[in-house]
């Protein structure tokens, strides 16, 4: 019995010297970053790195982007998304390096694996839908930003891009109907005085 307690006590002070030693890598990194010293800020973590540490994953993902190493970036966000399926930041995260690659299509998969975790999350949905207008798939980006209207309706940018996707779509009511949204948003707005007076 005696060297079951020993056995406990010796488990819970490593776990509490490595919980000491993640705190002070993390708050480490984050100096570092501030300072734009992202390669220490790296090292850092890399110090206490395990591959089964989902946060620790996700900062690495974070940093090597901020550094321009996009592959590795890549590989950490994996890495994060693998240990939490679920999980919308790792996504939004991986989305990043991907952009700065140019990996359009793998954009476009992370946006529709966002979505059928949360379908009415308004930020996939909004640059989904722009993917998919300027990719002239019409009728797609109508249903997508129509729901980010649903939860925002008097959103600038999901207004305006609306009534362009309307244009397209030969809707020319209903896009004068947002267009004007975005104008009582922004009276200002030469883009949308323009857009409604070419309808």
């Amino acid at each position: 019995m005696k060297y079951l307690i020993l056995l406990f006590m010796l488990i819970f002070s490593c776990n509490v010297i490595s919980q000491n030693n993640t705190s002070k890598a993390f708050k480490a990194s984050y100096i570092n970053e501030t300072n734009q010293d992202y390669q220490n800020a790296i090292d850092d973590l890399l110090e206490i790195y395990v591959s089964s540490s989902y946060v620790v994953n996700l900062r690495l993902g974070w940093l090597y982007y901020k550094q321009r190493e996009y592959s590795k970036s890549t590989t950490h966000y994996n890495n994060a998304i693998s240990l939490q399926k679920n999980s919308i930041e790792a996504r939004f995260g991986i989305i990043n390096p991907m952009t700065a690659m140019g990996n359009t299509n793998d954009v476009k998969v992370q946006y529709q694996k966002i979505l059928k975790i949360d379908h009415r999350n308004s930020r996939a949905n909004y640059y989904l839908g722009y993917l998919y207008f300027i990719n002239k798939d019409w009728g797609k980006a109508e249903i997508l930003l129509k729901r980010v209207l649903m939860l925002y309706p008097f959103d600038y940018n999901s207004n305006v891009l609306l009534g362009k996707t309307y244009v397209k779509n030969g809707k020319l009511k209903e896009a004068k109907e947002v267009l004007n949204n975005a104008l009582y948003y922004n009276p200002q707005s030469k883009e949308v005085m323009n857009l409604i007076k070419g309808l």
